[in-house]
């Protein structure tokens, strides 16, 4: 028996065996199916000649690949300078960008955990309809899953501020297919967005202070415009090692400084992403 497998398990590391068989979820109930099904279905509705079976074949190598992504390899060899304007760059990568969101999917506990439990508990927390304020992120994994599993009835509408991008256009979309009330302001990737008349009591920004070129700006903006006590603030401002092409402002913690002179405290940790709420 072990012989039939030897060659398929030798060429796994221990890292990909646990993530294949214990972490990994791709039944046909599960989370990430049902977002793939939603990714073909944006899909089509843009390119009507998409065939579903070469989109899944063509799916599984990309989600299976664990080599070098060559597209960095082109542009440094035939655009050496393509990195220094980082919209440009996201625009590049937006497709790459996109899958990864969906590879997040085949992780139900990562959903959970990440996205889904924040979600939940800030509901009930503040015991009300959520009025949502989406900043930066990519797909909103939290919002997707929770109405996924449970229905409509958590929030009244949701603000969506992301870059303009594939997965931007993605969520507008499955929004427009159920139903959903959205306001999406979107802004050039890497360039902080503003926070404007907007009327919200739960924020989630996760992945995305360290993208920004004045993170401090956006976190200042959040402080001014958060009057009501009562609304949560979920936020990702751990340290995010070196600067990178991506990680422009990886150092975060600073920013948590701003948030407690301006007598915010965290009331909730899920990891990486704290709850912080004004006292």
């Amino acid at each position: 028996m072990f012989g039939k497998y030897k060659n398929f398990i030798l060429d796994l590391s221990l890292k990909k065996i646990y993530q294949k068989f214990f972490l990994n979820d791709i039944k046909q109930s599960s989370y990430f199916v049902f977002l793939k099904d939603l990714y073909y279905k944006f899909l089509k509705e843009k390119y009507p000649n998409l065939n579903f079976i070469e989109f899944e074949n063509n799916l599984n190598i990309l989600l299976n690949y664990d080599g070098v992504d060559t597209l960095d390899l082109y542009y440094s060899i035939f655009e050496p300078d393509f990195s220094s304007d980082l919209n440009k760059y996201y625009k590049i990568q937006e497709k790459q960008i996109f899958l990864r969101f969906l590879k997040y999917s085949l992780n139900p506990k990562l959903i959970r955990k990440k996205y889904f439990d924040i979600y939940t508990f800030a509901f009930n927390h503040l015991n009300q309809q959520l009025k949502i304020l989406e900043i930066g992120g990519g797909v909103p994994h939290g919002f997707i899953y929770k109405i996924w599993k449970e229905g409509k009835n958590f929030f009244e509408n949701i603000n969506y501020i992301e870059a303009d991008m594939l997965h931007t256009k993605f969520f507008q979309w499955y929004c427009k297919e159920n139903k959903i009330k959205i306001n999406t302001k979107t802004f050039p990737a890497s360039k902080t967005p503003i926070i404007d008349n907007i009327d919200y009591n739960f924020v989630f920004a996760k992945d995305i202070f360290e993208h920004l070129d004045d993170p401090k700006k956006l976190i200042n903006n959040l402080i001014h415009k958060t009057n009501n006590s009562e609304t949560l603030l979920c936020l990702d401002l751990e340290h995010k090692g070196n600067n990178t092409i991506q990680h422009i402002n990886p150092n975060l913690p600073t920013l948590k400084n701003d948030l407690i002179e301006n007598n915010f405290k965290i009331i909730k940790k899920f990891g990486d992403i704290h709850v912080w709420k004004r006292i």
